[in-house]
């Protein structure tokens, strides 16, 4: 994860170089824009962190408002590992998860500043998400023997669910064609029928283009 928040910091910087360049910004043009967030996922007291990558495009519904439907595709991936260690037995686990989403918002473009290179966009919507990956992984180790095992969270005898969907509500600025952003959200079909609605926060930059 650290790893993760070095790339976003890196880009920030790259990207502040650029801000030099003014850009003006149509308030009522449609646009596109590909992100990579920082992701933190509640699975119900076990919290998954990894990154989304995604493409959005936005579609203006007026001439004169800068109203916009904005829908795409997004990728993204959990990781989380525990260790112990006990009177000689050491044990490891991990869980990996993958799912893609498409969201369905509505999003509002306030431009501002004094050439026009600066825009406030809030957001908010619904979004259909299909788990692709859900893998917990077991070793253990004792004198010297090694065992492992894996498991899909998607067996019969867990029952995780491969279809959610939810509601995020979020925002971004944009500084000509930088995109920095933060947005919040949660499932209305539990991730499987013990657990819970997996609140989601992402984090991070993007292009708009």
């Amino acid at each position: 994860m650290k790893r993760m928040l070095l790339i976003l910091a890196m880009i920030i910087v790259m990207s502040c170089q650029s801000m030099k360049a003014q850009t003006p910004i149509d308030p009522n043009a449609d646009y596109n824009r590909i992100t990579l967030m920082y992701q933190y996922r509640d699975l119900g007291g076990d919290g998954t962190n990894g990154f989304e990558v995604g493409y959005v495009h936005g579609f203006a519904l007026s001439k004169n408002t800068p109203l916009f439907f904005q829908t795409g595709l997004k990728m993204d991936m959990g990781f989380e590992s525990e260790s112990a260690s006990e009177s000689g037995l050491k044990m490891t686990g991990s869980l990996t998860t993958m799912s893609f989403s498409v969201p369905l918002d509505i999003s509002y473009k306030l431009v501002f500043g004094e050439n026009s290179n600066v825009a406030f966009i809030p957001f908010a919507g619904f979004n259909l998400k299909l788990n692709a990956l859900a893998e917990l992984s077991a070793k253990a180790s004792y004198n010297g023997q090694h065992e492992s095992e894996s498991i899909s969270l998607f067996d019969d005898e867990i029952g995780m669910k491969r279809f959610q969907a939810g509601w995020h509500i979020g925002f971004g600025f944009q500084i000509n064609k930088f995109y920095a952003g933060a947005d919040f959200g949660t499932d209305f079909i539990k991730i499987a029928d013990f657990g819970n609605h997996t609140p989601t926060f992402h984090l991070g930059v993007g292009y708009v283009f």
